[in-house]
């Protein structure tokens, strides 16, 4: 058995095909973009079928950060007038109902903006408007088209509602998941609906007439948002000095709650560290790396989206953001496994990447015994993490710059960038803690001379430990490949 333990090769094939089935199988849906998220601009039509006419009921939702983007925030009187004078005709420009193939004349019969309060103290934009058409005579091919942000991520849903007397031919989606954008369905959250376009047959000939278009009802809060616990610290009006201490002890909780959620570092970390002979001191260390990257990147996008949106949007940044964390896991974890004994090729290929600095690191390279991680591999790992930034820290920001709580905001910033860093020293630390118990335990079975077995498992050159390297160095690399390949599908150019 230990001899076979000594083929690292054969254990990477093993681990390989062990991880690449474990990444594989968690959902490819978007973990750090929530579909109801603060970049997010969502769209719903209700087509409503009657005999007179075809009537659109059009409603667009935009988050905390488009919201910014367009408008600043919440505006009122004549601007809010012109604002919705001016949607309108945008959004009615992208719109195309068509019957028989020939565009439908659309005219808006009502329209209304609202700013529900969304994290944070910012506002969010609520646009519905009723668009009518003359329905046709008969039998009729019906198609629409909303290409209205096409380019934003958000929910996008189009019901199909005929009237009594109205019969349809062809599968219509009848279903109103969202009520027009009122609520979400959490167990739709990881897949949003992403339909912007229809096509069926009516015949609205024997269909009842269309009732009087009633006023509209606006809601006054934005449906909930995740993250949406953190945000709220930033806008509390009674800041005491307890109030911030709390509001502090919060965001560094939050942050270390986000740092559990699926999507983030946990495990690449875990992963090199069960690779690598790390200590508290290397642990400390890439905490700090993150929390400074993630600081970093949060206070970056908030100054693009103030000054920069009109040039690029921000969350078109995140796939790249998300493929440069993958490019670099994958480098580490070729790395990694070049350490463990791996080929002359992946050793020179990782060694060009992350060169050594220490004689001890060439020593080892070739062998099974892990080696003491160099502090520029760490800070790769470090940027890795935290390149992505957390949008509803991005809220926060933004409303701080709104609230003119500038100094507030940057300190909740930096208190939820430590709870998410802890937790990762944690895992790794906690792993180190586990690496030297298991040693223990296999030193003392075996000076207990009837516990061979046990040794052999669980000493410093026993089963296990010359096993985790090797599985660890593999399970990052699948890790760093899954993630590229997934970010890869998702930029733009």
């Amino acid at each position: 058995m230990i001899a076979f333990v000594r083929k690292p090769w054969v254990i990477a094939v093993i681990a390989a095909v062990l991880a690449l089935v474990a990444v594989l199988s968690q959902p490819t849906g978007q973990a750090e973009a929530h579909p109801l998220g603060n970049f997010t601009v969502n769209r719903y039509t209700r087509i409503e079928l009657y005999s007179d006419v075809t009537r659109l009921y059009y409603v667009l939702d935009m988050a905390e950060i488009p919201t910014v983007q367009e408008t600043g925030g919440a505006i009122t009187g004549s601007e809010a007038e012109d604002h919705l004078t001016a949607k309108t005709d945008e959004l009615k420009s992208n719109l195309t109902l068509s019957f028989d193939g020939e565009p439908a004349d659309l005219s808006v019969v009502s329209s209304d903006i609202a700013f529900p309060e969304g994290q944070g103290g910012l506002a969010t934009t609520r646009i519905a408007l009723v668009l009518e058409a003359a329905s046709p005579d008969g039998n009729a091919a019906l198609a629409y088209i909303d290409a209205n942000y096409s380019d934003r991520l958000g929910w996008k849903e189009i019901v199909v509602q005929p009237a009594t007397g109205v019969t349809t031919t062809g599968d219509i989606p009848t279903i109103d998941r969202s009520q027009a954008l009122t609520m979400y369905p959490s167990d739709l959250l990881s897949s949003a609906p992403d339909v912007s376009s229809v096509a069926f047959n009516f015949d609205a000939s024997s269909g009842s007439m269309a009732p009087t278009v009633s006023d509209f009802v606006q809601p006054v809060t934005a449906p909930t948002r995740s993250g949406s616990g953190f945000a709220s610290l930033i806008d509390n009006e009674n800041l005491t000095l307890p109030v911030i201490v709390l509001a502090l002890l919060a965001a560094f909780g939050f942050g270390a709650l986000h740092a559990l959620e699926p999507g983030h570092g946990k495990t690449m970390v875990a992963a090199y560290f069960v690779g690598v002979k790390g200590t508290a001191r290397h642990a400390m260390g890439l905490g700090l790396i993150v929390a400074v990257t993630h600081t970093v990147g949060v206070l970056a996008l908030g100054a693009l989206i103030i000054f920069g949106s009109q040039w690029i949007l921000p969350e078109r940044l995140y796939p790249w953001l998300s493929l440069a964390s993958g490019v670099m896991i994958l480098l580490l974890g070729m790395r990694l496994l070049a350490s463990q004994g791996g080929s002359a090729w992946a050793r020179r290929l990782a060694h060009k990447v992350f060169p050594h600095h220490h004689h001890h690191d060439h020593d080892h390279a070739a062998s099974d015994e892990p080696s003491i991680p160099p502090w520029r591999t760490l800070v790769a790992l470090g940027l890795a993490d935290g390149l992505t930034p957390s949008p509803s820290a991005i809220v926060v920001l933004l409303a701080a710059v709104s609230l003119d709580r500038i100094g507030l905001g940057f300190a909740l910033i930096v208190a939820f960038s430590a709870g998410l860093a802890m937790v990762l020293a944690g895992i790794s630390i906690g792993l180190m803690w586990a690496r030297s118990a298991l040693d223990w335990i296999g030193k003392r079975a075996g000076r207990g001379g009837n516990g061979g077995i046990v040794a052999s498992l669980a000493s410093s050159d026993g089963v296990v430990m010359r096993v985790a390297p090797a599985i660890a160095s593999v399970g990052l690399l699948a890790v760093g490949v899954f993630l590229t390949a997934r970010a890869l599908s998702d930029v733009t150019l």
